[in-house]
C-alpha cells in the first residue's frame, strides 16, 4: 500500500515515516521546498500546501494520505493577523491535499488535528461529543480544517480519520518538555504552581502506532478520534518521571496561589503547567481496539536519552 504523507519532516512525521516503512507500507513524503526527509526507500517530493503546487505529482498512485503539515501552535507570535496565518496553512492547506487526494484517487484521508479545536481546558474532561469552543487562532483553524475534511468527504465519498491530539511528547520536541528536562539536569528544584493539576498528554509513539490501526479498522465515514495516553499527568509526576530517568532525586519548590494566578495572567507557558486539560481517549480504544503500547515512564525515558545525545 502506498502511503503518502505532508509535514514528513515535522515532529511526528519523522517518527511515522520509519513505522510505517517498517511494516511494509511504500512511503511517500512530502515536504517543504528546500527540504528532504524519509530514507532509504522513500521517495521525496517539494509541495506547497498552501498554493496545491506539486500536490497532484506527489499524490500520484497513492492509496492513502496521512496529512501532519500544519501551521503549529506559536507562542511569539510575529504576524500581524495570527489567524490568518493560520488559516492559510491549516484550512485552505488542508483544502487543498484532502481536494488533490480525492483527485489521485486516494481510497482514505487521515488529518491530525488538535484538542485546542474542543477549547482550553478547565475541570471538565473533554471527548468528542463536547462543544467546541476554540478560543485561539490556532485553535479555530483547526476546527475549520476539520470541517474542511467533513465536507470534502462527505462530497466525494473518500474515507476520512480525524485525530485530534493534546500535547505530545517525545525525542526531537522542542517543547516544554525538554526544558523541564533542562531543568532537572541541572538539579534545580521545579517550581509547582499547582501541584494536583493533571494535563492529557500523548508519546509520540503512541500516536504512530495508531495511524496503522486507523487505517485498517476505521469505520466509514469520518469519524473523529481523541488520543491521549492512557493515564493523565500532573506536573509532579512528569517531573518526578524524568528526573529518575536522569537519575537525579526529584526537589520542587512550592509556589503561592497569588503567584500562581498572576503567572497564569502574564504567561501562557506558565498556564500549561499549572492548569488542567483533559481529555478522553475511551472511544478509540472502544472502537478500533487499540491500546497505547508505551507508557510515561518509557516514552520520558527515550524523551531523556535523545535529551543526552542531542541538546547537551
Amino acid at each position: 500500500m502506498k502511503v503518502a504523507v505532508t509535514g514528513s519532516t515535522g515532529f511526528i512525521g519523522s517518527h511515522l515515516l520509519p513505522l510505517l516503512s517498517s511494516r511494509g507500507y511504500r512511503c511517500v513524503a512530502l515536504t517543504e521546498p528546500g527540504l528532504r526527509s524519509g530514507g532509504d526507500g522513500v521517495e521525496c517530493f517539494p509541495v506547497d500546501v498552501t498554493s496545491g503546487e506539486g500536490l497532484a505529482e506527489g499524490l500520484k498512485g497513492s492509496d492513502g494520505v496521512v496529512h501532519l503539515a500544519a501551521r503549529n501552535h506559536v507562542l511569539k507570535e510575529p504576524e500581524k493577523d495570527p489567524l490568518s496565518a493560520y488559516r492559510r496553512v491549516n484550512v485552505e492547506g488542508t483544502r487543498n491535499v484532502i481536494r488533490a487526494a480525492v483527485q489521485a484517487g486516494a481510497r482514505w484521508f487521515i488529518h491530525f488535528s488538535s484538542v485546542k479545536a474542543t477549547g482550553e481546558g478547565g475541570e471538565a474532561v473533554f471527548d468528542e461529543d463536547s462543544p467546541c469552543k476554540p478560543s485561539t487562532p490556532y485553535g479555530i483553524s483547526k476546527l475549520e480544517s476539520e470541517e474542511v475534511v467533513r465536507c470534502v468527504a462527505e462530497e466525494s465519498g473518500i474515507r476520512a480519520v480525524i485525530f485530534r491530539l493534546p500535547m505530545v511528547y517525545g525525542p526531537g520536541n522542542l517543547g516544554n518538555l525538554p526544558r523541564m528536562i533542562r531543568w532537572a539536569d541541572n538539579g534545580l528544584p521545579f517550581p509547582l504552581f499547582h501541584p494536583e493539576n493533571l494535563r492529557s498528554m500523548v508519546y509520540v509513539g503512541n500516536v504512530v502506532h495508531a495511524v496503522p490501526h486507523a487505517i485498517r479498522k476505521a469505520p466509514q465515514g469520518v469519524p473523529t478520534y481523541i488520543l491521549k495516553d492512557v493515564e493523565d499527568y500532573s506536573t509532579r509526576i512528569v517531573y518526578t518521571a524524568i528526573c529518575d530517568a536522569l537519575g537525579k532525586k526529584p526537589r520542587y519548590l512550592t509556589v503561592p496561589s497569588p503567584a500562581v494566578r498572576l503567572g497564569g495572567l502574564l504567561s501562557e507557558d506558565f498556564r500549561k503547567i499549572t492548569g488542567s486539560f483533559r481529555v478522553s481517549s475511551a472511544k478509540f480504544v472502544r472502537e478500533i481496539n487499540f491500546t497505547p503500547p508505551f507508557s510515561l515512564e518509557e516514552g520520558i525515558t527515550r524523551t531523556v536519552e535523545w535529551y543526552k545525545r542531542s541538546a547537551r
